[in-house]
């Protein structure tokens, strides 16, 4: 009797264990956590903004300098329990090279993590230190008090995304570089529209009248309208007139062309390719001439010395680069090749732009040094 009494002891005491095992279990407070800022890039000038955690536990905060140094962005606190709503203050920045820092937040096996990019003192004009600069595909540099950068955005499936980013100068009435990135989702199975307009962000009489073309001259696109596909929207913004420069015809209508479409290549066996082209008045140290085309009614757009492409691509999670360089004139036809091409760094050389600023800066040091067209099938 008494070992059943016993017995029948032990099986409530590991009964009642189990349920309070079980309880626990089930009490067990899963650890959630996300942080938001409240912008992700700023102006050049000193600022501060909030980071936003949602958290139900205790978090630390590190911030991870991609660009720019150390130390220009400083969290008022770095470790806490529960939401919070953390400062960063950011120093002012000098230089023309935009800055990129990555902020987490850890909790747990939890991660948060946020970009922050702080714009480039570069683009002069109406636009000092746009917060556009935290694509990889924008330049830093080259901006007067005449140009303004503007992004162009379209709808895909819903979402707005960009289309491509240009920085103008309202005075020679051409863009420096147009920059965009390229992938699959940019083609499609629209038609060319031919809807030569000018540019609704800057005003018509700060652009050249472009609607019957320029005498003596192409309307050269920049980015080319083939590179647009995917909707109507994406086509009639490749017509904008701030995209266009006097072209001649023997070059946009043969090696310029075929150029473009080996940069489609590219793009199709890759992940994305990231792509600048541009339109040189005069090289860093030059002294050339720059001769004006006139549009129909008279009035005078700058015509291009020298016209660049540069090409950074994302394939397989590593990146490589390549230039292309072309004087403003006939080449004859047939693919670019190595004659033509050039490293980043040389080509940057010759702008004064910084190419791909937002990319980290080791492995921007070793594509944009890197001369390679055999990588390229050049």
């Amino acid at each position: 009797m008494r070992i059943f009494e016993g017995t029948g002891l032990q099986a409530i005491v590991l009964l009642l264990c189990g349920s309070l095992l079980v309880g626990c279990t089930k009490d067990k407070i899963a650890v959630q956590l996300s942080a938001e800022l409240s912008s992700e890039s700023v102006s050049a000038s000193s600022t501060s903004l909030f980071l936003n955690i949602d958290a139900n536990s205790d978090w630390t905060l590190s911030v991870n300098y991609k660009t720019g140094g150390e130390g220009w962005c400083t969290p008022n606190i770095t470790s806490g329990k529960g939401d919070a709503n953390v400062v960063l203050n950011v120093s002012a920045n000098a230089s023309d090279i935009a800055r990129v820092a990555e902020i987490s937040v850890y909790s747990g096996d939890k991660s948060a993590r946020n970009t922050l990019t702080q714009a480039a003192k570069t683009g002069g004009g109406e636009n000092p230190g746009t917060g556009n600069l935290k694509w990889l595909e924008i330049p830093s540099g080259g901006g007067n008090t005449n140009t303004k950068i503007v992004t162009h955005y379209i709808d895909i499936a819903g979402k707005n995304v960009r289309n491509y980013t240009l920085m103008y100068d309202k005075s020679e009435r051409i863009s420096y570089w147009v920059a965009y990135p390229h992938n699959q989702m940019y083609i499609g199975s629209a038609s060319r529209t031919d809807a030569w307009q000018p540019d609704p962000d800057f005003a018509a009489a700060d652009q050249a009248y472009l609607y019957s073309g320029i005498t003596g001259y192409d309307r050269g696109h920049q980015i080319p309208s083939a590179d647009r596909t995917c909707t109507t929207e994406a086509n009639t913004q490749t017509f904008y007139f701030t995209n266009m420069t006097p072209q001649l015809g023997a070059l946009n209508q043969q090696m310029w062309a075929s150029l473009e479409g080996q940069v489609r290549g590219w793009m199709s066996t890759c992940d994305t390719l990231y792509v600048v082209t541009g339109a040189v008045l005069k090289t860093v140290g030059g002294n050339e001439t720059v001769n004006h085309a006139v549009d129909k009614i008279g009035g005078l757009i700058a015509v291009p010395n020298y016209y660049f492409k540069v090409l950074l691509r994302l394939k397989n999670q590593k990146y490589d680069a390549i230039g292309f360089w072309f004087e403003h004139r006939a080449y004859g036809s047939g693919n670019a090749t190595a004659l033509q091409a050039k490293s980043v760094d040389q080509i940057e050389a010759l702008t004064g732009l910084n190419f791909f600023a937002n990319l980290s800066e080791t492995i921007q040091n070793e594509v944009e040094a890197k001369w390679a067209p055999a990588d390229w099938n050049l």
